[in-house]
This record gives C-alpha cells, sequence and structure tokens, in this order.
C-alpha cells in the first residue's frame, strides 16, 4: 500500500525560504488530507518552494502572486527543468489555498467584453438566481444562447432593437439542418427563455419566444433501454467489494438501480444528506428540488459499508469521492455515467444506452411490471409532469394487448 504524504515541520524548515515559506507547512498538511502519496506529496512542495525562492530574487511580495506570476514562474523552470504533467495542477491548488487562507487576493473576474458577453452575463444571472438553474444546465443553456447570438449578429456588434421573427426561424432551421433532434429542441427550449428573458428586462420591445417554430417531439417514438431484473443483479454483483473502489460503486449503482437517482444526484449528494436515525436521504435534484427518500435497507448498509470502510481520509463533504488523489467529489456527472459503463463491461453486458440513466429507466420498468401505476412510477422517480413518466406505457406489452383492436385479416 502506498504510504500517504505526511511532512513534519522539521523536514519542512530547509524549505522555508521566501514570501511562501510561512505558509509551506499548512499546502503540505491540504496535499496529506487530499491523499497525495509520499513521492508526489514531495515533488509539490519542492515545486512551491523553488517559486517561493523565485519570487524572493525578483523582490516579488506574496500579495501580489497570481496566475500571472506562476506562469511566468514555470515558463522559466520549464527551460531548465523538463516540464512535469502535475506543475500546473499545484500552481492552481496553491492559489486557491492561499486565497480561501485570506492570504492573497481573490482572482478578479474575467474581463467581459463585447456586447455577446454582457449579454450572456445578464443572461447567467437570471438563470441562476432566479430560474435556480444547477451550473451544468446554466452553462449548457449559455451555449445556446452565445450561439444564437452570434449568428444574428455575426460582427460581434449586437442591436436587440433589429431582432425580429425572422431571425428566430433562421437560427431554428439552420440548427435543424446541421445539429441531432435532441439539440435542436434544446435549442429551440432556450431560445424562448432568452427571449423571454429579453423581453421581460426591456431589452425587446416584442416578446419573440412565441416566434420559435416548434420541434417536433419523439420522446414517445422509442421504447425505453433498459435490463432485465437479473442483468441489473449481474452488474451489483460485477462490483469486488473486497476493495475500496468495488465498495464505493457498488454503493452508487445501488442508488441508482433501487432509487432511480440521476447522476448528478449521486454527484451532489454530501455527508450531511443521510439521516441514520430517520433512515432517510435528501436528494437535491433539477431545478433546485429537495426530495427525502426511504433509505432502503441494502442501500444503507452499502453506503454504511463505503463510508466506514472504503472512503478515503480527506476534508470534502462530498459522499462519494475519487479513488486516487486529489481525494475531492467527483468533477461532473458524467463520471458517474463512466462508472456505469465500467460495470456494464465487467460483465460482459452490451445494452444500446450505457449511461447512469440506464438503471433509472430498469427500475421503472421493473415497477411497472410488478403491476405498480404511472403516477406511481413518476412519484418514485421525482417526476414533475405525468407526461414524462408515460414512456413507461409502452413497455407494458400485457395492458398493450388489451387496447389492441382484432386484427381483421385472420390468424395470422
Amino acid at each position: 500500500m502506498t504510504d500517504r504524504f505526511r511532512a513534519r515541520s522539521d523536514d519542512l524548515q530547509p524549505l522555508r525560504v521566501g514570501p511562501i515559506g510561512p505558509h509551506l507547512e499548512s499546502f503540505a498538511v491540504l496535499l496529506s488530507q487530499q491523499g497525495y502519496c509520499k513521492g508526489s506529496g514531495w515533488l509539490k512542495v519542492r515545486l512551491v518552494a523553488d517559486l517561493s525562492r523565485w519570487l524572493q530574487r525578483r523582490h516579488i511580495a506574496l500579495k501580489d502572486l497570481d496566475e500571472t506570476w506562476t506562469t511566468a514562474f514555470l515558463n522559466a523552470r520549464w527551460k531548465r527543468i523538463e516540464c512535469c504533467a502535475g506543475d500546473r495542477a499545484t500552481m492552481t491548488l496553491l492559489l486557491r489555498h492561499l486565497r480561501q487562507a485570506k492570504v492573497i487576493a481573490t482572482s478578479p473576474p474575467a474581463a467581459v467584453c463585447g456586447d455577446i458577453a454582457l449579454i450572456a452575463q445578464d443572461y447567467e444571472e437570471f438563470l441562476l438566481e432566479e430560474r435556480s438553474l444547477v451550473r451544468s444546465s446554466a452553462d449548457q443553456y449559455l451555449t445556446t444562447a452565445r450561439r444564437f447570438l452570434s449568428h444574428c449578429f455575426p460582427n460581434g456588434k449586437v442591436y436587440l432593437a433589429r431582432l425580429c421573427a425572422q431571425h428566430v426561424t433562421d437560427f431554428v432551421s439552420y440548427e435543424a439542418a446541421n445539429l441531432g433532434h435532441r439539440t435542436v429542441q434544446l435549442a429551440a427550449s432556450v431560445l424562448r427563455s432568452l427571449l423571454g428573458f429579453l423581453f421581460q428586462k426591456g431589452r425587446i420591445s416584442t416578446n419573440l419566444s412565441s416566434a420559435v417554430p416548434r420541434v417536433a417531439s419523439r420522446s414517445l417514438s422509442q421504447l425505453p433501454r433498459y435490463l432485465e431484473k437479473e442483468q441489473v443483479e449481474k452488474v451489483l454483483r460485477g462490483c469486488d467489494r473486497r476493495r475500496k473502489v468495488g465498495k464505493r460503486d457498488y454503493a452508487i449503482l445501488l442508488l441508482l438501480a433501487r432509487l432511480g437517482l440521476r447522476a448528478g444526484e449521486v454527484v451532489r449528494l454530501t455527508l450531511d444528506d443521510v439521516d441514520w436515525h430517520a433512515g432517510e436521504l435528501l436528494v437535491r435534484g433539477k431545478g433546485a428540488r429537495v426530495d427525502r427518500l426511504p433509505l432502503l435497507q441494502d442501500v444503507g448498509q452499502a453506503l454504511a459499508d463505503y463510508l466506514q470502510k472504503g472512503r478515503p481520509e480527506c476534508s470534502s463533504r462530498r459522499a462519494f469521492i475519487q479513488c486516487k488523489a486529489p481525494y475531492e467529489g467527483f468533477a461532473r456527472a458524467g463520471s458517474v455515467s463512466s462508472l456505469v459503463r465500467a460495470a456494464l463491461e465487467r460483465v460482459h453486458l452490451c445494452p444500446q444506452n450505457k449511461g447512469a440513466h440506464l438503471l433509472r429507466h430498469s427500475l421503472a420498468t421493473g415497477m411497472l411490471r410488478n403491476g405498480a401505476s404511472l403516477a406511481q412510477i413518476g412519484q418514485v422517480l421525482r417526476h414533475q409532469l405525468p407526461q414524462t413518466t408515460e414512456i413507461y406505457a409502452k413497455v407494458d406489452l400485457d395492458a398493450l394487448r388489451k387496447l389492441a383492436l382484432p386484427w381483421l385479416g385472420g390468424g395470422l
């Protein structure tokens, strides 16, 4: 087993040179908390010590340290010493540590230049504060909004007073000709939101959201992708629960398969969200929605096993932590979907859809086959609209047979 980095104060003493010297020990403690091994920890500490000496030689005060100076230091260093893959990450971690300790000033906000950037900044604030969108959804909206404004005003100079319905329909037609159906559907939704925002703020005199063409919905055109119950159990058994990473993966897969959590909900789960006494789990879903779900026995046992025996020691309050340093929570929901894909590959299953939503669909399909109503399924999956659950009616073949009209052609 690799030894975790733990630096003694006496070992750090020769390296405490220059303006960062007094803060070297606290940085070393952070590296230990994040789970770096002995070799990586010392490499990072020595790199910071070299930066401190470099600042001292150039008479640069610690309060002036920022990304400009760390980049200059690395460029000068790499002329003498071969670039190391973790050098930039170390500098980023150091600046974040010093800013959190209020030793150096917080980084100034990036300069906002251009009309499109200014509109996007205001729209971002609206999405996050008034619409309560999560960051990942807001980023998707902003990408489409910038694309629309750039399409309408290619030179970057935006004249919102000139915006008309033709701009809107031209953009949707362009998107439909070049992008997939789901992307075009999203673009149409974003346009209605953006144009409604501009009208609400008085930036345009006519609410052009009604000019956005309707994109045909194909939500019920295909069967939901799912695994049979035996396949779900096979995926769960494929986790090597003797290993720490296996304990973590098993707990995550159970949350997806038994409670129908979304990938982002798993990522956002914290230690404080588990109420062991009440046997409940606090789930932070879409649109700032918060739900309390029952902590099923097998889910609770798997979660407790991971937290007690598999979760690395770290300062993060996230429930699920990366298996390699730095020991932090998953950066994005895609990490959970990657985990599901790896679990499917371990047991040689190759369904058409391999993301985290596959297990959510499998839960709903299994409930339907066991007699649950669509309303009950929607309640478990926490759907806001009943129409979202309607797709599962297509897998209830017994119920559909009762609705089928007799075939007049005879006994085929």
